[in-house]
């Protein structure tokens, strides 16, 4: 194996582990606001000073909550809501919700709550969205998954998703690169994006490096009239740029595994034709040969089509 393909494959692997760790922090994006408020002056107040009331995309996410709340003895609003009893439950981002996990069924309550007081794991409710309760505020949701799309001997490519979360708002994303020495800077986001890219230029040829990248969300300060930025966990990852005259594309990197990723069935359908072949003494064809050149050809139009880009 080439260099340039087994740094490719150390890195993936690292972007697995570190993206691993991301996901076991996730409870410090959660804020618990012991104050009583309706649901829609609760939004508002997380609006102004984080980025939104909660939202629990996932059952890890509700789970990670009820763990921040046990042992409290009181409702809390969530960014769950319904326009009428008879529409489907939503978050304040647009996505359904995808589990169930309901105390038990109010068809009046057009807004949810977290009865974190009740002892078994099924504490959503339904309330009248005018009665006052305590709230969980969201902070900014930290990049996951962040992809190296190409490492050259002075810069790097990297693209991640942007949450529908995200989306919703103006932010930026801090990016820290270290080596001997750490450079930041801040990547805006696009309006309206699903993904963000960012070209790390200026780097050192065969030098390994460190990047952490936060999302960033600017907010008014109510005690200095100022304003104060909210930031999200980090997500950290770790890169080795190419030697001089080297360049590594992890996307022809990929296309290549992938192609490879096909050698075990086309053996099989050879063992089949060969065995086929013996039973008819005048086919005039390899099929080995034939096979290899399959394989070879696609990877010759990989490598052309990106290198072309």
């Amino acid at each position: 194996m080439f260099a340039c393909e087994t740094q490719i494959l150390q890195q993936l692997a690292v972007l697995v582990v570190c993206h691993g760790l991301t996901v076991g922090q996730i409870m410090s994006r959660y804020s618990l606001v012991q104050r009583a408020l309706p649901w829609s002056q609760a939004r508002e107040f997380c609006q102004r000073h984080y980025v939104d009331l909660a939202v629990l995309s996932t059952e890890e996410q509700y789970f990670s909550l009820l763990n921040a709340t046990a042992g409290q003895k009181v409702s809390f609003w969530l960014g769950l809501q319904r326009q009428s009893a008879y529409s489907g439950w939503k978050w304040v981002d647009g996505e359904e919700l995808k589990y169930d996990h309901w105390y038990r069924v109010n068809y009046e309550g057009c807004c949810a709550s977290l009865e974190a007081m009740l002892e078994k794991d099924e504490k959503l409710l339904g309330r009248h969205c005018d009665e006052t309760n305590s709230f969980v505020c969201q902070g900014p949701v930290s990049p996951q998954e962040v992809r190296v799309d190409s490492v050259g001997p002075d810069h790097m490519i990297l693209t991640w998703d942007v949450s529908a979360f995200m989306q919703m708002i103006p932010h930026s994303y801090n990016v820290t690169t270290c080596s001997t020495v750490c450079n930041s800077f801040l990547h805006p986001y696009t309006n309206g994006s699903t993904s963000s890219t960012v070209n790390i230029s200026n780097l050192t040829s065969g030098t390994e490096y460190f990047i952490d990248i936060a999302a960033v969300v600017v907010r008014p300060d109510s005690v200095t009239r100022g304003s104060v930025s909210r930031q999200s966990n980090l997500t950290a990852l770790q890169v080795r740029t190419a030697f001089s005259g080297e360049r590594c594309n992890v996307r022809i990197m990929l296309k290549l595994l992938m192609l490879l990723s096909l050698a075990p069935p086309l053996w099989v359908l050879y063992r089949m034709l060969k065995r086929d072949a013996t039973k008819v003494p005048d086919a005039e064809f390899s099929t080995e040969e034939t096979i290899v050149e399959l394989i070879l050809d696609k990877i010759r139009e990989s490598v052309e089509e990106e290198s072309d880009k």
